[in-house]
């Protein structure tokens, strides 16, 4: 049977447009629902004694009444500058390091095997260490933070100097730019977008190390508090303290991503058509 002109011609329904525009919201949400039925249902079903898992309800009325009370909005600004202050030193360290071994290549060779030592070694390994120097105080939960975030971001620094393309500096010093500007308005803009990526897990690794750092000892800080609700069996504020940690890292990955965002407009600018 021969083929009609309207049906050549007649093109393929066009996905909904609010699926195709909020499908990650949509599925998110769906996902999220799930889940959270799913953990209630364990617990209400009898599967996992309420001793050691709280309900979804539980927890969140947990949550809530700490923030209102002060129990649990008291120990969250101690972890928030804990992690910050060591977040930053670690960006500026990495950083700064990374540029300078990754633009001289007898420094990349010579690091290499110290880094393939330090960033696969355990970080709960290490807390005795630093618990050794610097004691169970602000010391060294700062510099347990900067270890765990510094490899991140030092790694990725050096792997995205070392990396940029020979014909972008070549281009560059055809065109008579000097060191600093090659440096500067070449090499650095390249390298951003790589380096991101190391920037993202460091500030993921901050409050999990910190969380370890603080049940090493401390007065204050949510991983003290999570662990003195579990001592009392108090179940339902140890998994609001786990909620918190959670809101937090998409806080901060939120903030992560806007910075990325902006900071490789040009790149899109390049891509895109």
């Amino acid at each position: 049977m021969a083929t009609t002109t309207e049906e050549i011609i007649t093109p393929p329904k066009a996905p909904n447009a609010f699926l195709a525009r909020y499908d990650r919201i949509i599925y998110g949400a769906v996902g999220l629902a799930a889940f959270l039925i799913l953990w209630w249902w364990v617990v209400a079903g009898g599967f996992v004694s309420d001793l050691y898992l709280s309900t979804p309800q539980d927890t969140f009325a947990a949550f809530v009444d700490g923030l209102a009370d002060g129990t649990l909005s008291s120990e969250i600004l101690p972890s928030v500058q804990r992690a910050l202050l060591g977040f930053v030193i670690a960006l500026v360290a990495g950083i700064g390091l990374g540029i300078l071994v990754g633009s001289v290549r007898i420094f990349q060779k010579l690091a290499e095997p110290i880094l393939l030592f330090f960033r696969n070694l355990s970080l709960l390994a290490l807390l005795p260490v630093f618990v050794v120097f610097l004691g169970i105080g602000e010391e060294s939960k700062v510099a347990i933070v900067v270890w765990a975030c510094f490899w991140p971001i030092f790694v990725n620094a050096v792997g995205a100097v070392g990396g940029v393309e020979r014909i972008l500096l070549n281009a560059a010093r055809t065109l008579g730019a000097g060191r600093v500007y090659i440096f500067t308005r070449v090499v650095l803009p390249a390298a951003i977008p790589a380096i991101f990526p190391g920037i993202r897990l460091a500030a993921a690794n901050a409050f999990t190390a910190l969380v370890a750092a603080e049940l090493v000892g401390g007065a204050q800080g949510i991983g003290i508090y999570i662990n003195n609700a579990a001592l009392r069996y108090q179940t339902p504020q140890m998994y609001a303290g786990i909620l918190t940690l959670g809101l937090i890292g998409i806080l901060v990955n939120a903030v992560m991503t806007a910075a990325e965002w902006r900071l490789t407009a040009w790149q899109r600018g390049l891509t895109n058509k």
